[in-house]
């Protein structure tokens, strides 16, 4: 199948796309990296009249040390935080997590945030950050606000998103010396969704 008619446009900038969200009144929609929400605009699980392409906005791309927080913006694909190019991640828990995600080709562009925000119950991440203790930083033209990754997702496909907010930011938590983790999951074959999966992440005494 082939997507439905929808307008597109590419911004630069983070109150450019903003803008576009909140003028869309609900029928404008952002895509990072397009891998969640490309096969859904071609089977039309998805007709927004609008896509908000926001994958070259420089400050949803970088990742920053924050006391004991690391700030991964919403934009950094897997890829990224599997290769270790963002230093503060490198031997952090998300870049074994990063390393398993589907194929390779999908991790060089999907974003972290855009799988969060998809909300499929399979992926990675939400699983992982639920887990870490993450807190996702969502914006929009009214303000910022912050939510606990494990309150984020409401459902299957459905998150605490306002139709004209982003995620910006996901901040984790600093990997400790004595703190000790996990995370399995189940599939068929590599690079599938997985069936099943859990992590853990604790503070050893």
């Amino acid at each position: 199948m082939k997507a439905a008619n929808f307008g597109y446009l590419r911004l630069l900038e983070l109150d450019q796309a903003l803008r576009a969200l909140a003028q869309g009144d609900g029928a404008a929609k952002p895509m990072g990296g397009g891998q969640s929400l490309g096969p859904m605009l071609n089977l039309r699980l998805a007709r927004p009249a609008q896509v908000v392409d926001v994958s070259h906005i420089a400050s949803l791309r970088t990742v920053r040390v924050a006391g004991d927080w690391i700030e991964v913006g919403a934009g950094v694909t897997h890829a990224e935080i599997e290769d270790g190019v963002h230093a503060p991640l490198a031997g952090h828990p998300m870049q074994q997590v990063a390393g398993g995600i589907a194929y390779r080709a999908v991790r060089t562009r999907g974003t972290v945030g855009g799988s969060l925000a998809h909300a499929d119950p399979a992926p990675d991440w939400v699983v992982t950050l639920a887990a870490l203790g993450a807190r996702v930083r969502l914006q929009s033209p009214r303000g910022e606000r912050s939510v606990d990754a494990d309150g984020f997702m409401l459902g299957a496909y459905t998150t605490v998103l306002e139709s004209d907010e982003l995620v910006v930011s996901i901040d984790v938590p600093r990997q400790a010396p004595t703190t000790r983790w996990g995370y399995h999951k189940l599939c068929r074959k590599p690079g599938e969704f997985a069936e099943a999966s859990a992590a853990i992440y604790v503070d050893a005494p």
